[in-house]
Protein backbone atom coordinates (compact mmCIF):
# COMPACT_ATOMS: atom_id res chain seq x y z
CA UNK A 1 0.00 0.00 0.00
CA UNK A 2 1.38 3.41 -1.02
CA UNK A 3 0.67 6.11 1.56
CA UNK A 4 -0.54 9.25 -0.29
CA UNK A 5 1.93 12.05 -0.90
CA UNK A 6 0.13 15.14 0.38
CA UNK A 7 0.73 18.84 0.97
CA UNK A 8 0.01 18.68 4.69
CA UNK A 9 1.67 21.24 6.92
CA UNK A 10 2.58 20.46 10.53
CA UNK A 11 1.83 23.75 12.26
CA UNK A 12 3.47 23.15 15.64
CA UNK A 13 6.69 21.93 14.02
CA UNK A 14 6.44 24.49 11.19
CA UNK A 15 7.40 21.96 8.57
CA UNK A 16 5.98 20.30 5.50
CA UNK A 17 4.76 16.81 4.75
CA UNK A 18 7.90 16.28 2.65
CA UNK A 19 10.19 16.79 5.66
CA UNK A 20 8.02 14.46 7.76
CA UNK A 21 8.09 11.87 4.98
CA UNK A 22 11.89 12.05 4.73
CA UNK A 23 12.20 11.66 8.50
CA UNK A 24 9.96 8.57 8.37
CA UNK A 25 12.08 6.96 5.65
CA UNK A 26 15.35 7.73 7.46
CA UNK A 27 14.09 6.23 10.74
CA UNK A 28 12.67 3.25 8.84
CA UNK A 29 16.17 2.47 7.57
CA UNK A 30 17.37 2.27 11.18
CA UNK A 31 14.53 -0.04 12.18
CA UNK A 32 15.17 -2.24 9.13
CA UNK A 33 18.74 -2.80 10.36
CA UNK A 34 17.43 -4.24 13.63
CA UNK A 35 16.54 -7.96 13.78
CA UNK A 36 13.67 -7.34 16.23
CA UNK A 37 10.29 -7.74 14.50
CA UNK A 38 7.78 -6.55 17.11
CA UNK A 39 8.24 -3.12 18.73
CA UNK A 40 6.49 -1.56 21.71
CA UNK A 41 5.91 2.13 20.94
CA UNK A 42 5.08 4.81 23.47
CA UNK A 43 5.82 8.51 23.12
CA UNK A 44 3.61 11.25 24.55
CA UNK A 45 4.80 13.65 21.82
CA UNK A 46 2.41 13.11 18.91
CA UNK A 47 4.84 14.26 16.22
CA UNK A 48 7.67 11.99 17.38
CA UNK A 49 5.13 9.18 17.72
CA UNK A 50 3.89 9.71 14.15
CA UNK A 51 7.40 9.44 12.69
CA UNK A 52 8.27 6.32 14.69
CA UNK A 53 4.88 4.70 14.00
CA UNK A 54 5.15 5.06 10.24
CA UNK A 55 8.86 4.25 10.23
CA UNK A 56 8.13 0.91 11.90
CA UNK A 57 5.45 0.14 9.31
CA UNK A 58 7.69 1.11 6.39
CA UNK A 59 10.38 -1.17 7.87
CA UNK A 60 7.80 -4.02 7.82
CA UNK A 61 7.67 -4.28 11.62
CA UNK A 62 4.71 -5.01 13.91
CA UNK A 63 3.68 -2.32 16.40
CA UNK A 64 2.36 -2.65 19.96
CA UNK A 65 0.63 0.35 21.55
CA UNK A 66 0.17 0.27 25.36
CA UNK A 67 -2.79 1.90 27.09
CA UNK A 68 -0.52 4.42 28.82
CA UNK A 69 3.05 4.99 29.95
CA UNK A 70 2.65 3.62 33.48
CA UNK A 71 5.57 1.30 34.46
CA UNK A 72 3.50 -1.83 34.96
CA UNK A 73 1.55 -1.29 31.74
CA UNK A 74 4.81 -1.04 29.79
CA UNK A 75 6.21 -4.09 31.57
CA UNK A 76 3.13 -6.16 30.71
CA UNK A 77 3.18 -5.11 27.07
CA UNK A 78 6.92 -5.74 26.76
CA UNK A 79 6.17 -9.43 27.24
CA UNK A 80 4.70 -9.36 23.72
CA UNK A 81 7.46 -7.24 22.13
CA UNK A 82 11.08 -7.74 21.10
CA UNK A 83 12.17 -4.12 21.61
CA UNK A 84 10.94 -0.70 22.77
CA UNK A 85 11.05 2.63 20.98
CA UNK A 86 9.75 6.05 21.95
CA UNK A 87 10.26 8.09 25.10
CA UNK A 88 13.75 7.22 26.35
CA UNK A 89 12.90 8.57 29.82
CA UNK A 90 10.67 5.51 30.23
CA UNK A 91 12.76 2.70 28.74
CA UNK A 92 16.05 2.34 26.83
CA UNK A 93 15.83 1.91 23.06
CA UNK A 94 18.10 0.93 20.19
CA UNK A 95 16.43 3.39 17.78
CA UNK A 96 16.11 7.00 18.93
CA UNK A 97 13.97 9.67 17.32
CA UNK A 98 15.99 12.57 15.96
CA UNK A 99 14.71 15.72 14.24
CA UNK A 100 18.03 15.87 12.40
CA UNK A 101 17.71 12.40 10.96
CA UNK A 102 16.41 12.79 7.40
CA UNK A 103 17.08 11.74 3.81
CA UNK A 104 16.66 13.08 0.29
CA UNK A 105 14.11 10.52 -0.84
CA UNK A 106 10.71 11.73 -2.09
CA UNK A 107 9.27 8.27 -2.68
CA UNK A 108 5.85 7.36 -1.33
CA UNK A 109 5.73 5.39 1.90
CA UNK A 110 5.37 1.71 1.03
CA UNK A 111 3.47 -0.10 3.80
CA UNK A 112 2.35 -3.72 3.95
CA UNK A 113 -1.42 -3.46 4.43
CA UNK A 114 -1.35 -6.63 6.54
CA UNK A 115 1.04 -5.12 9.10
CA UNK A 116 -0.25 -5.69 12.63
CA UNK A 117 -0.92 -2.93 15.15
CA UNK A 118 -1.70 -4.37 18.58
CA UNK A 119 -3.70 -2.26 21.02
CA UNK A 120 -4.23 -3.07 24.69
CA UNK A 121 -7.50 -2.32 26.41
CA UNK A 122 -9.26 -3.35 29.61
CA UNK A 123 -10.84 -6.78 29.19
CA UNK A 124 -13.91 -8.19 30.90
CA UNK A 125 -11.77 -10.83 32.66
CA UNK A 126 -9.89 -8.13 34.57
CA UNK A 127 -6.65 -8.51 32.59
CA UNK A 128 -5.51 -6.17 29.78
CA UNK A 129 -6.84 -7.48 26.48
CA UNK A 130 -4.80 -7.47 23.27
CA UNK A 131 -6.66 -6.25 20.17
CA UNK A 132 -4.95 -6.72 16.80
CA UNK A 133 -5.75 -4.52 13.82
CA UNK A 134 -4.22 -4.59 10.37
CA UNK A 135 -3.04 -1.36 8.82
CA UNK A 136 -5.59 -1.95 6.06
CA UNK A 137 -8.43 -1.89 8.60
CA UNK A 138 -7.27 1.49 9.95
CA UNK A 139 -7.04 2.93 6.45
CA UNK A 140 -10.50 1.61 5.56
CA UNK A 141 -11.93 3.42 8.57
CA UNK A 142 -10.38 6.80 7.76
CA UNK A 143 -11.59 6.46 4.18
CA UNK A 144 -15.13 6.00 5.53
CA UNK A 145 -14.71 9.05 7.79
CA UNK A 146 -13.57 11.20 4.90
CA UNK A 147 -16.42 10.01 2.67
CA UNK A 148 -18.98 10.71 5.41
CA UNK A 149 -17.73 14.04 6.77
CA UNK A 150 -14.98 15.39 4.50
CA UNK A 151 -17.17 17.58 2.29
CA UNK A 152 -17.99 19.86 5.25
CA UNK A 153 -14.45 20.25 6.57
CA UNK A 154 -13.25 22.52 3.76
CA UNK A 155 -9.48 21.89 3.97
CA UNK A 156 -9.46 22.80 7.64
CA UNK A 157 -6.63 22.41 10.11
CA UNK A 158 -7.08 19.53 12.57
CA UNK A 159 -6.55 20.31 16.25
CA UNK A 160 -7.06 17.88 19.14
CA UNK A 161 -7.25 17.51 22.90
CA UNK A 162 -6.91 13.70 22.93
CA UNK A 163 -3.98 11.28 22.94
CA UNK A 164 -2.80 9.50 19.81
CA UNK A 165 -2.03 6.42 21.91
CA UNK A 166 -5.65 5.20 21.82
CA UNK A 167 -7.49 4.23 18.67
CA UNK A 168 -9.79 7.30 18.56
CA UNK A 169 -6.87 9.72 18.72
CA UNK A 170 -4.75 7.61 16.37
CA UNK A 171 -7.48 7.61 13.73
CA UNK A 172 -8.94 11.10 14.07
CA UNK A 173 -5.98 13.17 15.27
CA UNK A 174 -3.25 11.56 13.21
CA UNK A 175 -4.16 9.15 10.41
CA UNK A 176 -7.23 10.90 9.00
CA UNK A 177 -5.63 14.33 8.41
CA UNK A 178 -2.35 12.85 7.14
CA UNK A 179 -4.13 10.52 4.71
CA UNK A 180 -6.70 13.01 3.44
CA UNK A 181 -4.38 16.00 3.09
CA UNK A 182 -5.51 18.22 5.96
CA UNK A 183 -3.07 20.48 7.78
CA UNK A 184 -2.55 19.41 11.37
CA UNK A 185 -1.29 20.58 14.74
CA UNK A 186 -0.19 17.55 16.74
CA UNK A 187 0.11 19.41 20.02
CA UNK A 188 -2.60 18.46 22.54
CA UNK A 189 -4.55 21.46 23.85
CA UNK A 190 -5.40 20.61 27.43
CA UNK A 191 -6.97 24.00 28.12
CA UNK A 192 -9.43 25.84 25.82
CA UNK A 193 -7.52 29.10 26.39
CA UNK A 194 -4.44 27.56 24.78
CA UNK A 195 -6.50 26.40 21.80
CA UNK A 196 -8.03 29.87 21.45
CA UNK A 197 -4.55 31.41 21.45
CA UNK A 198 -3.41 28.97 18.75
CA UNK A 199 -6.46 29.69 16.58
CA UNK A 200 -5.94 33.43 16.86
CA UNK A 201 -2.23 33.15 16.01
CA UNK A 202 -2.78 30.74 13.12
CA UNK A 203 -5.40 33.03 11.65
CA UNK A 204 -3.21 36.12 12.00
CA UNK A 205 0.10 34.62 10.90
CA UNK A 206 -0.88 31.97 8.36
CA UNK A 207 -4.34 33.09 7.32
CA UNK A 208 -5.80 29.76 8.40
CA UNK A 209 -9.55 30.28 8.72
CA UNK A 210 -10.96 26.78 9.30
CA UNK A 211 -10.44 24.30 12.14
CA UNK A 212 -11.68 20.80 12.97
CA UNK A 213 -11.65 19.91 16.66
CA UNK A 214 -11.06 16.32 17.83
CA UNK A 215 -12.02 16.06 21.50
CA UNK A 216 -13.89 14.12 24.18
CA UNK A 217 -17.09 14.44 26.22
CA UNK A 218 -15.11 15.34 29.36
CA UNK A 219 -13.49 18.28 27.54
CA UNK A 220 -16.77 19.48 26.06
CA UNK A 221 -18.60 19.16 29.39
CA UNK A 222 -16.05 21.51 30.96
CA UNK A 223 -15.97 23.82 27.94
CA UNK A 224 -19.69 24.65 27.94
CA UNK A 225 -19.45 26.06 31.48
CA UNK A 226 -17.36 28.98 30.18
CA UNK A 227 -16.90 28.61 26.46
CA UNK A 228 -13.93 30.80 25.56
CA UNK A 229 -14.09 29.43 22.00
CA UNK A 230 -17.47 31.05 21.31
CA UNK A 231 -15.88 34.25 19.90
CA UNK A 232 -14.17 32.19 17.16
CA UNK A 233 -17.14 29.92 16.44
CA UNK A 234 -17.17 30.97 12.78
CA UNK A 235 -13.77 29.33 12.34
CA UNK A 236 -14.89 25.80 13.22
CA UNK A 237 -15.72 23.44 10.37
CA UNK A 238 -16.32 20.37 12.52
CA UNK A 239 -16.29 19.18 16.14
CA UNK A 240 -15.92 15.47 16.90
CA UNK A 241 -16.39 13.60 20.16
CA UNK A 242 -15.87 9.97 21.17
CA UNK A 243 -15.17 7.83 24.21
CA UNK A 244 -18.63 8.12 25.74
CA UNK A 245 -21.95 9.90 25.16
CA UNK A 246 -22.26 13.67 25.40
CA UNK A 247 -24.83 14.79 27.94
CA UNK A 248 -27.90 16.13 26.14
CA UNK A 249 -27.62 19.51 27.84
CA UNK A 250 -23.94 19.80 26.88
CA UNK A 251 -24.71 18.93 23.26
CA UNK A 252 -27.44 21.59 23.20
CA UNK A 253 -25.18 24.24 24.74
CA UNK A 254 -22.34 23.46 22.34
CA UNK A 255 -24.67 23.81 19.38
CA UNK A 256 -25.79 27.22 20.67
CA UNK A 257 -22.31 28.44 21.62
CA UNK A 258 -20.43 27.27 18.51
CA UNK A 259 -23.33 27.41 16.04
CA UNK A 260 -22.43 23.82 15.19
CA UNK A 261 -23.70 20.49 16.44
CA UNK A 262 -20.88 18.21 17.62
CA UNK A 263 -20.57 14.86 15.85
CA UNK A 264 -20.41 11.96 18.31
CA UNK A 265 -18.81 8.69 17.24
CA UNK A 266 -19.71 5.40 18.91
CA UNK A 267 -17.10 2.65 18.91
CA UNK A 268 -14.35 0.87 20.79
CA UNK A 269 -10.86 -0.49 20.26
CA UNK A 270 -12.34 -3.87 19.34
CA UNK A 271 -15.00 -2.62 16.94
CA UNK A 272 -13.63 0.61 15.49
CA UNK A 273 -16.30 3.15 14.63
CA UNK A 274 -19.83 1.74 14.71
CA UNK A 275 -22.15 4.72 14.38
CA UNK A 276 -22.47 8.48 14.70
CA UNK A 277 -25.03 11.08 15.68
CA UNK A 278 -25.67 14.80 16.11
CA UNK A 279 -28.05 15.35 18.99
CA UNK A 280 -29.39 18.57 17.46
CA UNK A 281 -30.94 16.29 14.82
CA UNK A 282 -31.58 13.06 16.75
CA UNK A 283 -30.57 11.30 19.97
CA UNK A 284 -30.40 7.94 18.16
CA UNK A 285 -27.36 6.52 16.39
CA UNK A 286 -26.80 6.01 12.67
CA UNK A 287 -24.47 3.15 11.69
CA UNK A 288 -21.63 3.98 9.29
CA UNK A 289 -22.23 2.63 5.78
CA UNK A 290 -19.96 -0.48 6.00
CA UNK A 291 -21.47 -1.53 9.35
CA UNK A 292 -24.39 -3.95 9.62
CA UNK A 293 -26.24 -4.20 12.93
CA UNK A 294 -28.71 -6.49 14.68
CA UNK A 295 -29.63 -7.61 18.21
CA UNK A 296 -29.39 -10.97 19.94
CA UNK A 297 -32.07 -12.33 22.28
CA UNK A 298 -30.59 -10.39 25.23
CA UNK A 299 -30.63 -7.10 23.29
CA UNK A 300 -26.87 -7.01 22.88
CA UNK A 301 -25.86 -4.97 19.83
CA UNK A 302 -24.20 -7.24 17.26
CA UNK A 303 -22.24 -5.84 14.33
CA UNK A 304 -20.69 -7.01 11.09
CA UNK A 305 -17.73 -4.74 10.33
CA UNK A 306 -14.62 -4.70 8.12
CA UNK A 307 -12.73 -3.24 11.11
CA UNK A 308 -13.22 -6.38 13.21
CA UNK A 309 -10.90 -9.34 12.71
CA UNK A 310 -13.69 -11.86 13.21
CA UNK A 311 -15.29 -12.58 9.86
CA UNK A 312 -18.76 -13.12 11.28
CA UNK A 313 -21.00 -11.10 13.58
CA UNK A 314 -19.35 -9.52 16.64
CA UNK A 315 -21.26 -9.23 19.93
CA UNK A 316 -20.62 -5.91 21.67
CA UNK A 317 -21.10 -5.15 25.36
CA UNK A 318 -23.79 -2.55 24.62
CA UNK A 319 -27.51 -3.22 24.91
CA UNK A 320 -29.62 -1.46 22.31
CA UNK A 321 -33.05 -1.00 20.74
CA UNK A 322 -33.44 -0.93 16.96
CA UNK A 323 -35.71 1.70 15.44
CA UNK A 324 -37.84 1.53 12.31
CA UNK A 325 -35.62 4.16 10.70
CA UNK A 326 -32.68 1.74 10.80
CA UNK A 327 -31.08 3.74 13.59
CA UNK A 328 -30.76 2.55 17.18
CA UNK A 329 -30.67 3.80 20.77
CA UNK A 330 -28.39 2.53 23.51
CA UNK A 331 -29.74 0.97 26.70
CA UNK A 332 -26.46 0.78 28.66
CA UNK A 333 -23.43 -1.47 29.20
CA UNK A 334 -23.79 -5.13 30.04
CA UNK A 335 -20.42 -5.80 31.66
CA UNK A 336 -17.95 -4.49 34.23
CA UNK A 337 -16.06 -2.26 31.80
CA UNK A 338 -16.70 1.40 32.57
CA UNK A 339 -15.45 4.77 31.40
CA UNK A 340 -14.35 7.68 33.57
CA UNK A 341 -14.00 10.79 31.41
CA UNK A 342 -13.41 8.51 28.40
CA UNK A 343 -10.76 6.47 30.22
CA UNK A 344 -11.89 2.89 29.83
CA UNK A 345 -11.09 0.54 32.68
CA UNK A 346 -12.10 -2.82 34.12
CA UNK A 347 -13.56 -2.74 37.61
CA UNK A 348 -12.51 -6.37 37.96
CA UNK A 349 -8.90 -5.55 37.06
CA UNK A 350 -8.82 -2.81 39.71
CA UNK A 351 -10.20 -5.30 42.26
CA UNK A 352 -7.52 -7.81 41.38
CA UNK A 353 -4.74 -5.26 41.79
CA UNK A 354 -6.08 -4.14 45.18
CA UNK A 355 -6.25 -7.75 46.43
CA UNK A 356 -2.60 -8.21 45.47
CA UNK A 357 -1.70 -5.89 48.36
CA UNK A 358 -0.88 -7.76 51.58
CA UNK A 359 -3.34 -5.61 53.52
CA UNK A 360 -6.43 -6.67 51.56
CA UNK A 361 -8.27 -9.99 51.79
CA UNK A 362 -11.41 -9.24 49.73
CA UNK A 363 -12.47 -6.32 47.56
CA UNK A 364 -15.40 -5.13 45.50
CA UNK A 365 -14.96 -2.13 43.18
CA UNK A 366 -17.99 -0.21 41.92
CA UNK A 367 -18.90 2.82 39.87
CA UNK A 368 -20.63 5.74 41.61
CA UNK A 369 -22.71 7.47 38.96
CA UNK A 370 -23.22 11.19 39.47
CA UNK A 371 -26.65 12.75 39.01
CA UNK A 372 -25.19 16.26 38.78
CA UNK A 373 -24.43 17.70 35.37
CA UNK A 374 -20.88 18.93 36.02
CA UNK A 375 -19.74 16.23 38.46
CA UNK A 376 -18.02 13.19 36.99
CA UNK A 377 -18.64 9.56 37.88
CA UNK A 378 -16.27 8.06 40.43
CA UNK A 379 -14.81 4.67 41.22
CA UNK A 380 -15.05 3.40 44.80
CA UNK A 381 -13.91 0.28 46.64
CA UNK A 382 -15.20 -1.77 49.58
CA UNK A 383 -12.45 -3.71 51.34
CA UNK A 384 -12.12 -6.60 53.77
CA UNK A 385 -8.68 -6.40 55.39
CA UNK A 386 -6.16 -9.05 56.35
CA UNK A 387 -4.81 -9.11 59.93
CA UNK A 388 -1.83 -7.08 58.70
CA UNK A 389 -4.22 -4.61 57.12
CA UNK A 390 -6.19 -4.29 60.35
CA UNK A 391 -3.00 -3.38 62.19
CA UNK A 392 -1.95 -0.92 59.48
CA UNK A 393 -5.26 0.92 59.33
CA UNK A 394 -5.21 1.31 63.13
CA UNK A 395 -1.66 2.66 63.13
CA UNK A 396 -1.94 4.89 60.04
CA UNK A 397 -5.58 5.95 60.14
CA UNK A 398 -7.96 5.47 57.23
CA UNK A 399 -6.71 8.50 55.24
CA UNK A 400 -3.02 7.47 55.14
CA UNK A 401 -4.03 3.84 54.72
CA UNK A 402 -6.10 4.71 51.63
CA UNK A 403 -3.30 6.90 50.24
CA UNK A 404 -0.92 3.93 50.51
CA UNK A 405 -3.31 1.75 48.53
CA UNK A 406 -3.64 4.48 45.90
CA UNK A 407 0.15 4.64 45.59
CA UNK A 408 0.17 0.87 45.03
CA UNK A 409 -2.38 1.27 42.22
CA UNK A 410 -0.47 4.08 40.49
CA UNK A 411 1.96 1.52 39.11
CA UNK A 412 -0.88 -0.01 37.11
CA UNK A 413 -3.44 2.70 36.37
CA UNK A 414 -3.75 6.33 35.41
CA UNK A 415 -4.82 8.55 38.35
CA UNK A 416 -8.27 9.20 36.87
CA UNK A 417 -9.42 5.59 37.32
CA UNK A 418 -7.94 4.90 40.77
CA UNK A 419 -10.70 4.62 43.41
CA UNK A 420 -11.32 7.90 45.19
CA UNK A 421 -13.37 6.49 48.05
CA UNK A 422 -12.82 3.46 50.28
CA UNK A 423 -15.06 1.73 52.78
CA UNK A 424 -14.05 -1.05 55.19
CA UNK A 425 -16.12 -4.05 56.30
CA UNK A 426 -15.39 -7.17 58.39
CA UNK A 427 -16.93 -9.21 55.52
CA UNK A 428 -18.62 -8.58 52.19
CA UNK A 429 -22.43 -9.02 52.36
CA UNK A 430 -23.77 -12.08 50.54
CA UNK A 431 -27.38 -13.29 50.41
CA UNK A 432 -28.60 -16.86 50.97
CA UNK A 433 -27.99 -17.70 47.34
CA UNK A 434 -24.35 -16.70 47.70
CA UNK A 435 -24.73 -13.56 45.59
CA UNK A 436 -23.14 -10.29 46.61
CA UNK A 437 -25.59 -7.64 47.86
CA UNK A 438 -24.35 -4.92 45.53
CA UNK A 439 -27.14 -2.48 46.39
CA UNK A 440 -26.12 -2.65 50.03
CA UNK A 441 -22.54 -1.74 49.07
CA UNK A 442 -23.69 1.19 46.94
CA UNK A 443 -25.64 2.62 49.88
CA UNK A 444 -22.40 2.88 51.85
CA UNK A 445 -21.43 5.80 49.62
CA UNK A 446 -24.70 7.75 49.79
Amino acid sequence: MKWPINNNFFYCEQQSFVIWQQQVIAHAELFAEQPAQTWLLFDADSYRFSVLFFALLVAKKSVILPQNGQPEQLAQCLEYADEFTGDTDLLPTKVLFSHDLTCNSLQALDIDEHSIIRFFTSGSTGAPKAIDKTFKQLVQEIQVLEAQFGANLNSSLFVATVSHQHIYGLLFKLLWPLYSGYDVCLQSFEYPEHLLHFIDNSTAQAGKAGFTLISSPAYYHRLVQDNVLAPVKNKFRGCFSSGGPLQAIAAKLLTEQLAMSPIEVLGSTETGGIAWRQQSHSSSWQAFKPIKIKLDDTQHLIISSPYVVEANWYRTDDRAQLLESGQFTLLGRADRIVKIEEKRCSLDEISQRIIEHSWVDECYVLLLESQQQHKRNEIAAVLVLTPAGEIAVTELGKFKFSQTLKSHLKAFFEPLVIPRKFRYLPALPYNRQGKLEKAQLEKMFD
